[in-house]
């Protein structure tokens, strides 16, 4: 067979997904959400190295194409990974939506040290089923990794039901005995500026020359505010503030 093999859906009708290999943006949509999880991920994996010696299970919870994959082996920790459907790679160990009903191999493999749950809470209908799933898979002192958005563009549709905050992850990962250890809003007003700017466009509502030169107007504005948000210059100088974030970010410990 030539090229990689079909992503076959553990559901019928699960979106076939362009997963990412690595933590790079792929266009202007991820300009500022992708380098700020990658660094997130970084630090937060940093806070685990008393779990991540050598020898420590890991798990890969909505592992996609495994971007952390080579991260989690070059620390000499054994990489399992877990996910609703199979990638284009046939990489994933275990086929199996986290909400639902785990694989006895898959529990058998267990307990984990950490599970890494990056990007994959706001495609998880049931969270109660999840965080219940994620107990069943560690004992005390595991630790779980969880990165999710708080303002992203619909993605992987239909499979994209919640924008949580750092409030949801720590009423339900004390809900199934999971302590904080780290949590925060991530991202900056600038960032959502930015991320706005990135996907939205505008067009004449009527016909007429100054229906045409507002809707002109308003993208070289759009394409102004991305320039300007983007810019290590201005970021250097002004410092955004307010309620306007991107991504949540956990550590959480399992007592």
């Amino acid at each position: 067979m030539n090229g990689p093999p079909p992503t076959v859906a553990a559901t019928p009708g699960r979106p076939v997904l362009d997963e990412r290999t690595r933590y790079e943006p792929r266009g202007p949509m991820e300009r500022f959400m992708v380098p700020l999880l990658a660094a997130e991920i970084d630090r937060l994996l940093g806070e685990c190295r008393e779990v991540l010696r050598p020898g420590a299970a890991v798990l890969d919870v909505g592992c996609g194409r495994q971007p952390l994959r080579s991260r989690i082996e070059a620390l000499g920790c054994g990489y399992v990974s877990t996910d609703a459907a199979q990638n284009a790679d046939r990489s994933v160990d275990h086929v199996c939506p986290i909400d639902g009903d785990l694989p006895a191999a898959l529990v058998e493999r267990g307990p984990f040290d950490l599970l890494l749950v990056t990007e994959v809470l706001e495609h998880v209908a049931l969270w109660d089923e999840a965080f219940r799933n994620f107990a069943r898979l560690t004992r005390p002192g595991s630790h779980l990794l969880a990165t999710c958005p708080h303002f992203y563009p619909l993605h992987e549709e239909p499979y994209d039901f919640w924008r949580p905050t750092p409030h949801a992850l720590r009423f339900f990962g004390a809900r199934h005995g999971f302590e904080v250890v780290d949590i925060r809003a991530a991202g900056t007003p600038l960032d959502v500026i930015g991320t706005v700017a990135a996907t939205s466009w505008f067009a004449p509502a009527a016909r007429g020359v100054v229906a045409g030169l507002a809707s002109k107007a308003l993208n070289l504005l759009r394409r102004a505010l991305f320039g300007l948000a983007a810019s290590g210059w201005l970021r250097r100088r002004v410092a955004s503030h307010g309620s306007g974030y991107l991504a949540n970010v956990a550590l959480l410990v399992r007592r």
